[in-house]
């Protein structure tokens, strides 16, 4: 019974050692996998930066333009009512904000008919939204070429590919999926510095357009108080 155990405990261990070795799989870092991608990564990682600072850049700009003060438009026409025109033009420029600006264009038009005022009113604001804009054509570029562009590294990684097949015969599995593994890393960067973009690019439109609407309810109050002055 012994003699049986040990032989088959020697079998055992035979078969073990021929047994072909379990292959260790390399883990990859985000790094290695974007060195992976080719030439096409640096444009794309220039593009995702651009775009990160863009979008950063035109928020910090935004939320120190944009902000109303509620009682401007009421103590802008209070100074108005009571004479003191310089006054209420320095509140206007201390204010600092795309409102304050405005309602100095509207003042600057005092004594000429209300339809004077109004366009100036109209246009500075519209000055003051294409200024909240500014800039902001970049990141939507970048959110449309960014995809564009991470496809055109994977496709020239396949035909890359394909012309090594066609000259060294040699259509293994590994061979294929190694190469396109690594082409198609520049789609998905693409892919990611696009979402990325966009959706910056609309989170700032709606942003603009949400204080377009609160600029145009200030600007209805200056022009109904200086038409209709409230009684003391």
């Amino acid at each position: 019974m012994g003699i049986l155990l040990q032989a088959a405990t020697t079998v055992l261990d035979t078969a073990h050692a021929m047994a072909p070795a379990t292959p260790v799989v390399k883990e990859l870092s985000v790094l290695d996998l974007l060195m992976k991608g080719g030439f096409i990564m640096i444009p794309l990682v220039l593009f995702f930066a651009v775009a990160v600072f863009f979008i950063i850049e035109r928020y910090i700009f935004f939320r120190h333009r944009t902000r109303i003060n509620e009682n401007l438009v009421r103590d802008v026409l209070d100074k108005l009512y009571s004479g003191n025109i310089q006054t209420a033009e320095a509140h206007c420029i201390q204010d600092k904000s795309a409102l304050g600006n405005v309602l100095l264009a509207g003042i600057s038009q005092l004594g000429k008919p209300i339809d004077h005022i109004e366009k100036a009113l109209e246009i500075q604001s519209n000055i003051e939204l294409n200024e909240m804009e500014k800039r902001m054509g970049w990141i939507s570029m970048i959110s449309g070429v960014a995809p564009r562009l991470g496809f055109i590294g994977t496709i020239l990684g396949v035909i890359k590919i394909f012309y090594s097949i066609s000259q060294t015969a040699d259509i293994s599995i590994g061979t294929i999926s190694a190469g396109l593994y690594q082409k198609m890393i520049t789609s998905a960067t693409g892919l990611i510095v696009g979402v990325v973009a966009f959706m910056g690019y609309h989170f700032l439109l709606m942003l603009i357009d949400n204080y377009s609407m609160k600029l145009q309810k200030q600007i209805f109050e200056f022009v109904r108080g200086i038409q209709k002055p409230v009684n003391k």
